[in-house]
């Protein structure tokens, strides 16, 4: 019969200091939930102190700064400056061949100075009548002349969105930024997630006209200091990129960025060939370098007058700005408390230049709450099972250990704040050394019997230290895919650059989907080539039949989808499919700061190469004699061949891959097909010649296989090999 918890010492003992253990845990759960103000802004400080601290990449020398500086307000008088004066600045830097040209600066009332103002004023206020018939026509209004300047440069205007519930969108809206969306099914489309502006401070329209706008807000946090900025923003139905953004795209000539979305909303955008991680409202944390100066700055009376060699304005994102401390535009950020706001934008593009992003990881909820849950259990075995002395070290070695590991992953570009695990293990002392101290008192002796006898210092340094390699890869057995278009190189030559990325968009976004949806993993896309895999990371049943049914449903799924393509882009895709199973290598490979889940081994070149024969055999999916032989009969396995792929010296059978459909209905050829392979691997090749030409000559279908072995069976009638083993040689890939 079980014995009572009173007539169990030790365990009594172990509860007692356990249970305010699990309390403290589940306390540090619910306020990491909750995220009370003072713990936020806990957190906002230690995130300043690892981004002050890190090793950060050189900045890239894109972005330069002109400022509005007190030397030019100096040397041109007070702020706002006549329009002509900004279209003179404008135009200098666009001679100068800067790439864009962003102005973080208001352009929404019409210029007192222009003449044509001042004379309607005059003759309004005083009845004089300004004489301007002497004066050029150009130079009569001042806004007419920086539209003009704004529409022959790569120009990129300032917008302030506003918040305020009670005001509505104006009635005229700048045109929005170009986009296309990437939004699972299920997932919230990016327009619902990001900030929703009420109104916004625009651009006089023709001014708007002219030239693309983009926000020129940031996100001071609740202290006032930057550490996010806001890259998206929605204005009635419009979605728009803030200033940075904008005038990259700009100065990249990138017409498009591509959102995408996860089930919580949005994930990442794509600028070109750079990637760029947001939160679901489509903020972007922006890794500082350090205080004000980081990048160039030119003063812009420097540029008015054409002091700065041109060599170091060509080619770069121009933000023109203000520095001057009367025109309020100063930040602070975790390096400064004096930043110009237009030296955010700069480290914007910096940021993304260098692909430099520091991001919260998607799991960081269940990371933090799993975190806390064992740090509450080490520290409360620590404080519940090992001698004083142990205790301070121990309590520096864990919160140590939360700082490092949090650091470390700081260094590689993800934030994880340390500072709950740390107050949980500071907790922990605090509840459960009471509780200690008073078993103590009553039982001294029996708590070191039960201290030796339960914990040593050996076991407690391996708790601690237990982490676990989340990088660490396995061999697997897998089946691996190729796909790859057919005469992409060419295709490519007869469209814009615009037009081939729309057209592999369109393209890859079903067959991705015929990969997930068959339980494979796509691993990447290698030009216009898919390769993928199945029974990785999961394990997949039956994973060569899933493979090469994928295979055969990505050609079903693109005979639906080139007459859609011939209307829209003018051309007619095929592709041809590789597949081969056996071991791999798979796991997270790469750089220390940039890991990709993929798999290597001979099986992926072998794949790779089978995807290469499909043109040479007319074949539109091409398989192992491994893959055939572990899927059964669920499909029509046709021999092609036994070959040796370049490089390889072990022989592998081929097979093409056909509906139970296709294959009664082709019987007969089928059958004929392979009584000509079995002359031809005997060494019969006269007989072999002839039952593929009567093949060629009768087939309804592609004729390529029949054409290559009848010129081959010609060719090897014409001179025959000494040794034939029925293995053809391939010297090329």
């Amino acid at each position: 019969m079980p014995r009572p918890l009173s007539r169990h010492p030790a365990l009594r003992r172990a509860a007692l200091a356990l249970l305010p253990g699990l309390a403290v845990s589940g306390l540090m759960l619910l306020l990491y939930l909750l995220q009370p103000p003072l713990l936020r802004q806990l957190d906002n400080e230690i995130y300043d102190l690892f981004l002050t601290s890190r090793q950060a990449p050189p900045p890239s020398d894109a972005p330069v700064v002109v400022d509005i500086d007190e030397k030019s307000l100096a040397a041109y008088g007070q702020w706002p400056w006549p329009r002509y004066l900004v279209a003179r600045l404008i135009d200098n830097l666009t001679r100068n061949g800067a790439a864009s040209v962003a102005l973080d600066i208001l352009l929404a009332e019409p210029d007192r100075s222009s003449p044509n103002l001042l004379r309607q004023r005059l003759r309004q206020d005083f009845g004089v009548e300004l004489d301007l018939e002497k004066l050029p026509p150009d130079l009569a209004d001042n806004d007419a002349m920086l539209a003009a300047t704004l529409a022959r440069s790569p120009a990129v205007l300032g917008v302030f969105m506003q918040f305020d519930p009670y005001k509505v969108p104006p009635s005229s809206l700048p045109r929005p930024t170009g986009l296309a969306e990437q939004t699972p099914a299920g997932a919230p489309p990016p327009r619902d997630t990001v900030l929703r502006a009420t109104s916004a401070l625009l651009p006089l329209p023709v001014f708007s006209r002219a030239a693309p706008a983009g926000a020129i807000n940031v996100a001071p946090g609740t202290d006032g200091v930057v550490r996010e900025v806001p890259l998206l923003y929605r204005l009635g139905d419009n979605i728009y990129a803030n200033l940075s953004l904008r005038a990259l795209m700009r100065g990249l000539d990138v017409k498009t960025m591509i959102l995408r979305s996860g089930p919580e909303g949005l994930t990442e955008i794509r600028l070109g060939p750079y990637r760029i991680p947001v939160s679901t409202r489509g903020l972007m944390r922006v890794p500082f370098k350090g205080p004000r100066g980081v990048y160039p700055y030119y003063s812009a009376v420097d540029i008015l007058e054409k002091r700065v060699p041109p060599e170091q304005l060509e080619g770069r994102v121009v933000f023109v700005g203000t520095s001057a401390a009367g025109l309020q535009d100063i930040r602070a950020t975790p390096f400064d408390t004096v930043y110009p706001g237009v030296e955010v934008h700069a480290a914007v593009v910096d940021a993304i230049l260098n692909q430099d992003h520091i991001v919260q990881p998607d799991a960081t909820p269940g990371i933090q709450a799993l975190a806390i849950l064992l740090a509450g259990l080490v520290a409360a075995l620590v404080f519940s099972f090992t001698r004083a002395f142990i205790y301070g070290p121990a309590c520096l070695l864990l919160a140590g250990g939360a700082i490092w590991g949090s650091g470390h992953l700081f260094a590689q570009g993800q934030f994880i704040s340390p500072l709950y695990v740390v107050l949980t293990i500071l907790a922990q002392g605090l509840c459960i050394l009471p509780v200690r101290f008073w078993q103590e008192e009553k039982q001294k002796r029996m708590l070191r019997q039960a201290f030796s006898r339960y914990v040593a210092p050996e076991v407690v340094a391996r708790i601690a230290a237990r982490e676990g390699d989340i990088f660490a890869g396995e061999e697997r057995d897998v089946s691996v895919l190729f796909t790859d278009i057919r005469g992409f190189t060419s295709l490519s030559e007869k469209l814009e650059p615009q037009q081939v990325v729309a057209l592999l968009n369109r393209y890859f976004t079903p067959m991705t989907a015929c990969v997930r949806d068959s339980g494979g993993t796509l691993d990447k896309f290698i030009g216009d080539a898919i390769m993928a895999f199945w029974n990785a990371p999961l394990d997949v049943p039956d994973h060569p039949r899933r493979a090469v049914a994928a295979a055969v449903r990505m050609q079903a799924l693109l005979r639906g989808l080139n007459p859609a393509l011939e209307k829209e882009f003018g051309v007619r895709l095929r592709i041809g499919a590789g597949l081969h199973c056996g071991p791999v290598y798979v796991g997270n490979m790469g750089s220390e700061d940039l890991l990709d889940y993929t798999c290597i081994g001979d099986t992926v070149n072998l794949a790779s190469r089978l995807e290469g024969m499909c043109a040479k055999y007319g074949a539109s999916v091409v398989v192992s004699g491994a893959v055939a032989e572990r899927c059964g009969a669920a499909f029509y396995f046709r021999a092609l061949d036994s070959i040796r792929v370049k490089g390889k010296s072990r022989p592998v059978a081929i097979f093409s891959v056909h509906e139970q459909e296709e294959a009664r209905r082709r019987e007969a050829e089928f059958a004929t097909a392979r009584d000509a392979l079995q002359c031809y691997a005997q060494g019969d090749f006269a007989a072999a010649g002839r039952l593929f030409g009567r093949l060629r000559e009768s087939s309804t279908e592609s004729n390529v296989l029949y054409e290559l072995y009848s010129g081959r069976c010609a060719a090897l009638c014409a001179d025959p090999p000494e040794n034939w083993d029925g293995i053809w040689t391939f010297n090329s890939k």
